[in-house]
């Protein structure tokens, strides 16, 4: 065998496990484990909710509404409210009924919560005006020679 030879032996020798590994398919992933809510229940994601999340709890509202409107007359009272364990209404129910007339409509329940998120993002801004950016970082001196 000549030196040529020699050369091209070798060097297919050394580049063969090399194209072993690239014709190696790869591995599949492990199926992702079951979305489950805090409470350990299949279900939704913990993660971020998307809009089509939030038409869903839209209509959630909804229907949950219309079966705490017992007499169906579109308003819910305050018992009507006790009754179907709707907790937040009935705790902030003289705030809700904006104007007092002992009935919590769908459009007042709507009203109070875009106050409510109004206000929890003022408070939110409040809290982080306090807070000052990290200063970037200087860079090192040089050492004197």
């Amino acid at each position: 065998m000549n030196l040529i030879q020699s050369l091209v032996f070798a060097g297919a020798v050394t580049l063969a496990p090399a194209f072993a590994f690239a014709q190696t398919p790869a591995p599949t992933p492990a199926p992702a484990a079951a979305a489950t809510t805090p409470s350990g229940q299949p279900g939704q994601k913990a993660e971020g909710k998307s809009r089509g999340d939030r038409k869903d709890k839209k209509g959630e509202r909804g229907e949950r509404f219309k079966k705490a409107d017992t007499n169906g007359d579109g308003a819910l009272s305050k018992a009507e409210a006790d009754a179907a364990g709707m907790k937040r209404v009935s705790a902030n129910f003289d705030k809700i009924d904006a104007n007092k007339d002992g009935k919590v409509s769908r459009e007042e329940m709507q009203a109070a919560r875009k106050a409510s998120k109004g206000e929890n993002k003022a408070k939110r801004g409040e809290a982080n005006k306090g807070s000052k950016p990290a200063a970037p970082a200087t860079p090192a001196a040089p050492a004197a020679k």
